[in-house]
């Protein structure tokens, strides 16, 4: 851990205001992380910047593990010097409306340049089926997960990221042989276009990206029978058409 202050110094500087990290900047980026209640930052994750690791970088922000004064554990997003968008604020309502459905990790607080959010632990989706969790196992997840892709296509909120959620789906350990799959990273999402939700993550799933790793364990159907389900789906986003996609993925005995 290093404490909020000490970001001032070099390499810490980088990761709160990356890939420039002017004094001036950082030393407002510090008072701001300091009002929203944070104490702390972890250093770690799977992701670099130089020789500190953070949990994530990518072309808006750069996310970090942190603590606050309180001893809570959570994720921040910190807003990229370059960034393509002067506000995190879209993806902070984005995040919000989300939650209003349990799906996402929860908003703490935001400002302009920074989210805090709910820390989520545990591996991405490839790596959790990597590990051979088994077949009830893996269709409890699976249905859970698409039960929650099914809900943001409720209220009208597209993810925008599903047919290559590579690292957009973490499996969470609840303790007792439960797992929980938790949608992270709404910076592409949006409530202005036609959701897709459950027809990508059923693509990615089950057509394309982890179609493979997914068939090892699941006895899949043939995809044309997947893909017309999905057809129907899409034309009437109902109930119905919900119920006949998970048919056609195998899930819907798991109800």
């Amino acid at each position: 851990m290093v404490e909020v202050d000490r970001l001032v110094e070099k390499p810490f500087s980088m990761v709160i205001a990356y890939p420039r990290p002017e004094e001036a900047l950082v030393r407002e980026r510090i008072r701001e992380l300091r009002a929203l209640g944070i104490s702390h930052i972890y250093l770690c994750g799977r992701k670099a910047i130089g020789k500190v690791k953070v949990l994530g970088k990518g072309h808006v922000g750069v996310v970090l593990a942190a603590r606050t004064a309180s001893g809570e554990k959570v994720a921040l997003k910190i807003r990229r010097v370059d960034a393509d968008r002067s506000s995190l604020a879209h993806e902070a309502r984005m995040l919000e409306l989300a939650n209003s459905v349990d799906v996402g990790p929860k908003l703490i607080a935001h400002t302009d340049d920074v989210i805090v959010m709910e820390f989520i632990e545990g591996p991405t989706l490839p790596e959790w089926l990597s590990g051979s969790p088994g077949k009830e196992l893996v269709s409890s997840v699976l249905l859970k997960l698409l039960e929650k892709c099914r809900r943001l296509d409720e209220i009208g909120l597209d993810h925008g990221e599903l047919s290559r959620a590579h690292s957009h789906v973490l499996v969470e350990t609840k303790g007792h042989g439960l797992y929980e799959p938790r949608l992270v990273d709404f910076e592409s999402a949006s409530d202005r276009r036609r959701p897709a939700n459950l027809t990508s993550i059923c693509q990615y799933l089950f057509i394309s990206g982890l179609s493979s790793l997914v068939g090892q364990v699941l006895d899949l159907p043939g995809r044309e029978t997947i893909i017309r389900a999905l057809r129907a789906y899409k034309s009437r986003m109902d109930e119905d058409g919900f119920r006949l996609v998970l048919r056609a993925c195998g899930l819907l005995r798991h109800i």
